[in-house]
């Protein structure tokens, strides 16, 4: 989706928004994700809760080809979003029904998978986006419904689990229905998407100081507040259910430092999940084919990396080493790709492999921690909070990226370009028609400005691609620091090697003695 995002922008007019296609499904994913996980745990319907959740993104992904303006697609996104919302359960199943020590391991295969939809995706989406770029990408949207449809025909008869119990089952379905965190679903969802409309409407629609902006960040924000004090003081079992945190350090604290961790794996991956596509057509290639290939490096090293974390992780018992070392090597990557310039082909394509190769470990392993230090009863509804962390960290850092790019983009494109000019000896008077001309990538509107050669043109979109350079290197300066705050938190994390036992929490059949 986000190699076709400049492409659905310009279709569909409006590529002030356009960031918002994929921000619409983070958002939605961080604020239903726990509810929705949350009930899987008190009601113990896990098969329901999916089928459902695909049924509703196979609905948004019919929606969506049919957009004519850029609201009804992020309004289709944001049903596909429900079914994203649903990803936690997908951890859980083969966590809970494999030995506890297995589920690094675990986590480790469907990282795997999700490394090979990962490809495939922009491959496809490429390849359809370069044959037409008004039809190409409404096609894909039905290749999504079919992969929705078929999700919730093969849950629906391919997953039987045996009747769970739980502490609830003697309550009934609207005493259980009360154990939802409905308040603090409704603090998280109002302040999340007031906080993320003001970080995308700064530096872009308005200036940071405006009243709009201003307004919708300290709205945002003080709701976000209150659902932090509400969790804490106001009650014992919302989202973040204070059981959640007890235990001592191989517990409670394993929880939050890795929920920390799991924020800064996305202040960390967004830069590449969303703006490598950005920097390649930017300044290496606009074919949306090859700029999909050029993604292969980072999730096909990403495929590779799953296993041997997972190994390691399982081998020797422990989540801190390998993830202090997959960090480390995340934060290269970041590093390497903020030195790129034009022309760096090879460079871009090994940061991007460094990078795949350490965001292997907190992916897999960042979940796998989580289900290690929570109760059973709460696996899902602990695996739903910190896939919220991510897409919190990865909504909010996206709408910062953003500003950040534009607001670098708009001063440095006229500036770069009016200093070649200059230098090529273009005469002052067509200076300002040829920043135009250039940054509008309009090759015609040449014809008419006096003093232009090629070798002037050509020095113009040069000046062009090192702005674009300059300006996206902020977004990996930006993320880079965080990256060594994650090694250091790495440090701090408890012992699990007591708790990655051969126990099976939820067998898959219902086993009985057998009698003599």
């Amino acid at each position: 989706m986000n190699l076709k995002l400049s492409f659905i922008g310009a279709d569909l007019g409006n590529t002030n928004a356009q960031t918002w296609v994929p921000n619409a499904l983070a958002l939605v994913q961080a604020v239903i994700g726990p509810v929705i996980s949350s009930a899987s745990d008190i009601f113990q319907v896990r098969k329901p809760i999916l089928v459902a959740s695909c049924a509703i993104a196979l609905i948004g992904s019919a929606i969506a080809p049919g957009a004519t303006d850029i609201y009804r697609l992020i309004g289709a996104q944001a049903l596909i979003g429900v079914g994203l919302a649903a990803v936690p359960l997908s951890y859980v199943v083969p966590s809970e029904i494999l030995p506890r020590k297995w589920r690094p391991m675990a986590q480790a295969s469907t990282g795997v998978v999700a490394a090979i939809t990962a490809m495939a995706g922009p491959l496809a989406a490429g390849a359809l986006t370069r044959r037409n770029s008004h039809t190409g990408w409404r096609l894909f949207y039905w290749i999504m419904f079919a992969i929705w449809g078929a999700a919730a025909v093969g849950i629906f008869f391919g997953y039987r689990p045996p009747k769970r119990h739980t502490r609830l089952d003697h309550l009934s379905f609207w005493q259980k229905l009360g154990h939802l965190d409905l308040p603090g679903f409704g603090l998280l969802t109002a302040g999340l998407t007031l906080f993320s409309v003001g970080l995308s409407l700064g530096g872009g629609l308005y200036p940071w100081a405006n009243a709009h902006t201003l307004a919708t960040l300290i709205v945002g924000f003080c709701i976000l507040v209150g659902f932090g004090v509400y969790e804490w003081k106001g009650t014992k079992n919302g989202i973040l259910s204070h059981e959640l945190f007890r235990g001592g350090k191989n517990k409670g604290r394993v929880f939050a430092i890795c929920n920390g961790l799991m924020v800064i794996e996305a202040i960390l991956g967004f830069p590449f999940i969303i703006f490598y596509s950005v920097v390649t057509t930017a300044l290496f290639t606009r074919d949306p084919f090859m700029a999909a290939v050029r993604l292969l490096p980072f999730w096909g090293f990403f495929l590779l990396s799953c296993p041997v974390w997972g190994l390691l992780s399982t081998k020797f018992r422990t989540i801190r080493e390998p993830l202090f070392l997959g960090f480390l090597l995340f934060t290269a990557g970041n590093i390497g790709m903020a030195t790129l310039e034009p022309g760096d082909n090879a460079s871009q394509l090994a940061f991007a492999g460094l990078a795949g190769i350490g965001f292997g470990s907190p992916l897999i392993l960042i979940i796998a921690g989580v289900q290690l230090s929570t109760p059973h009863q709460l696996i899902a509804t602990a695996t739903a909070v910190t896939n919220s962390a991510r897409a919190v960290g990865g909504t909010i850092f996206t709408a910062a990226y953003t500003s950040a790019l534009s607001n670098s983009l708009s001063t440095k494109i006229p500036t770069y370009i009016t200093e070649a000019a200059a230098k090529a000896g273009l005469p002052s008077s067509s200076i300002a028609a040829f920043v135009g001309a250039v940054a509008s990538g309009n090759e015609l509107a040449f014809i008419d400005i006096p003093g232009v050669s090629p070798s002037i043109i050509q020095q113009g979109f040069l000046a062009l691609e090192q702005a674009y350079a300059d300006s996206l290197r902020l977004i990996y300066i930006i993320a880079a620091p965080f990256g060594i705050v994650a090694c250091i938190l790495c440090l701090f994390l408890g012992d699990l090697n007591k708790t990655m036992t051969y126990r099976v929490d939820a067998p898959v059949e219902d086993l009985h003695a057998k009698l003599r």
